[in-house]
């Protein structure tokens, strides 16, 4: 019996469903138990639950009407229940069965319970309720999706896979009840925690419309985390309606022009089409009026750029991101640019496992004008879906091949029988392996500091040590409709990275929809508000993932910490331990000469000293996890 099953044993709840009892039917006295989504590892995001509801018959109710029997009723459950007198007595009013409560927990049905046998409470009702329980409450809600009160899933997972989650027919019994199938995502919930926080930071700090964050195994496409801000609780989900914003599940239904982000693909397309770019053309940056077009009808056309970056490369447009992309553009044709963006994907659905999947829009090749190509190249004129932006790094990631992501890594039977499973499902090649490995170069560029008169990348606030990362920044202008012109204060800040450079396993890629401006920041833009985030959600996958940082003490996988094998010298200093559990910790206590002090439950999310600090004897450490 697997973990699982026996979780689902442990924790199931029966409802009965009644279907015609033929062809292999399910009986209508056969008890249905919905099966379990867990997460890659086996942790259980969504289960069945042992939830109740208290109820009562207007025609009993009138029995103790005017007696003290009635009132001594109203007490005892609005105290039990946790709910007002005053709600109660309402709800009493109502004729025939009168619902008072539903998907209560077995503590408040046994307080109910002892109520009644104590006759405290009379003609009241407690009885089994479906249910659906979601453990991890918020995490991953767009992606996990939930269940309608008639037991059938109505958004995300809980939908899509709604065929193999609910039972269907009577070979699936087991000792008289019937299960369904267990789906295993490609999530990994510790994972995703590490993006869910750093994407709350985002959230408590600038405010914005909504925040994205994926995670991506970029050797197989497997999500490892999908974050759509903001998020909600799935056991509160009746309390939201269908067309709430809240439900939004902006990874796949939200498109948007995504600006400079959209560079890595575009010179990547110009390097890769014959008689195009190559790593070392360079152009001429003049900031304002950085690239100048005469139009056919004789007047000009201007873009301008965020900087006045003289002569630059081909990498240099990547590291500051430059706007000199243009005349890059201006080195193949309409038709083999517009090619190459179908051919990237952009316009098609990735098919993802969650519902209505939005496919962008890509302008026909004959409604483009004179300004389509530029404006294309810096990512504008077109919009996408975040899932398809990660759908294209992995061509990049994969010396040139692409990918299919998917959130699904296997279904199933209630006995652990593997009845559906994916794998690294190859799209096509989009570039050559040159191509990819010259551009995942170019993108660490991003992250170089300054030094005399070189300017740093526009990601070099990455703060990640000892790893390197290839990243791209992103600040695009929202068309205004209504002005029919870009707006100057609503930015879609964004940033991707994908690392380790040299064999790349991870792709991030972090969206923030209309930050607010902050005391510190009063220009959001996606060097400033995606990077640091991403560098974050980066530092944590190193530590949690044994990714060795160079010249550094790291934690590996498999649960070892390597500073236990040596004792701290005089010059040692502090790793970052972010994302590591309170087992990784153990060595810091038996090493005797610091003073540990841990606080909360999960991982390392916040570390005193900082990482880099020079550790001294009798030094407090301090850590925080959640």
């Amino acid at each position: 019996m697997t973990v699982a099953f026996a979780l689902l044993i442990l924790g199931k709840y029966f409802y009965v469903m009644v279907l015609k009892n033929d062809s292999g039917n399910i009986d209508p006295a056969i008890e249905i138990n919905r099966g379990p989504i867990l997460d890659r590892n086996g942790n259980v995001l969504a289960i069945q639950t042992n939830l109740y509801q208290v109820s009562a018959m207007k025609k009993e109710l009138n029995k103790i009407k005017d007696t003290p029997a009635y009132d001594s009723t109203v007490a005892g459950l609005a105290e039990a229940l946790d709910m007002k007198e005053d709600e109660i007595r309402e709800l009493f009013k109502k004729d025939g069965f009168i619902s008072i409560k539903r998907k209560i927990s077995s503590v408040e049905a046994d307080r109910v319970n002892a109520l009644i046998d104590e006759e405290k409470i009379q003609k009241i009702r407690v009885d089994k309720d479906s249910g659906r329980n979601y453990p991890c409450k918020e995490l991953a809600s767009h992606l996990i999706g939930y269940v309608g009160a008639d037991g059938v899933g109505k958004d995300g997972i809980e939908c899509t896979m709604d065929r193999y989650l609910s039972p269907r027919d009577s070979r699936d019994i087991i000792s008289g009840s019937v299960y369904g199938g267990q789906v295993f995502l490609t999530i990994d919930k510790n994972i995703q925690g590490f993006a869910q926080l750093v994407s709350q930071d985002i959230a408590d700090t600038y405010r914005p419309e909504g925040i994205i964050t994926i995670v991506a195994d970029a050797r197989t496409g497997e999500i490892l985390a999908y974050v759509s801000m903001p998020e909600y609780d799935l056991n509160k989900s009746s309390q939201y309606a269908p067309d709430d914003p809240v439900r939004f599940n902006k990874p796949a239904m939200y498109t948007y022009e995504p600006g400079s982000v959209f560079k890595v693909f575009s010179l990547s397309s110009f390097m890769h089409i014959p008689g195009g770019i190559t790593p070392d053309s360079t152009f001429f940056c003049s900031g304002r009026n950085c690239y100048t077009k005469k139009l056919d009808n004789k007047g000009v056309f201007h873009i301008n750029c965020t900087g006045n970056h003289g002569r630059v490369r081909t990498a240099d447009i990547i590291k500051y991101s430059c706007n000199t992309t243009c005349y890059a553009s201006d080195t193949v044709s309409d038709e083999a640019f517009y090619d190459m963006i179908k051919l990237f994907r952009f316009g098609e659905t990735t098919g993802i496992e969650v519902p209505m999947e939005e496919s962008g829009s890509i302008k026909s090749l004959r409604s483009w004008t004179e300004y389509s190509k530029p404006h294309m190249a810096i990512g504008q004129e077109l919009s996408v879906t975040a899932m398809q932006i990660i759908r294209a790094a992995t061509a990049i990631a994969n010396h040139g091949v692409m990918l299919s992501p998917h959130l699904v890594k296997k279904v199933t039977d209630a006995k652990g029988l593997v009845i559906m499973e994916k794998g690294r499902e190859e799209i096509c090649e989009v570039v050559s392996p040159k191509v990819a490995d010259d551009m995942l170069l170019m993108m660490e560029t991003a992250t170089e500091h300054g030094h005399g008169n070189v300017r740093g990348g526009t990601a070099r606030n990455v703060n990640v040590k000892g790893v390197r990362l290839s990243m791209k920044t992103g600040t695009a202008q929202v068309y205004d409709s209504k002005e029919h012109a870009y707006s100057h204060d609503n930015v879609t800040a964004s940033a991707i990275a994908i690392f380790p450079t040299e064999d790349p396993k991870y792709i991030i890629y972090n969206v923030v929809f209309n930050p607010k401006p902050t005391e510190i920041i009063a220009n959001p833009t996606g060097a400033g508000v995606s990077v640091p985030a991403v560098g974050k959600i980066a530092n944590s996958i190193i530590s949690y993932a044994g990714i060795p940082r160079d010249g550094e003490t790291h934690l590996d996988f498999d649960g070892q910490i390597n500073i236990a094998a040596k004792t701290f010298a005089a010059d040692d200093l502090m790793p970052d331990f972010t994302g590591a559990s309170k087992k990784h910790l153990l060595p810091l206590f038996e090493d005797g000469r610091f003073n540990v002090k841990i606080k909360g439950e999960g991982w390392v999310v916040r570390q005193s000293p900082a990482p880099g600090t020079q550790l001294e004897e009798g030094m407090t450490l301090s850590f925080e996890l959640k």
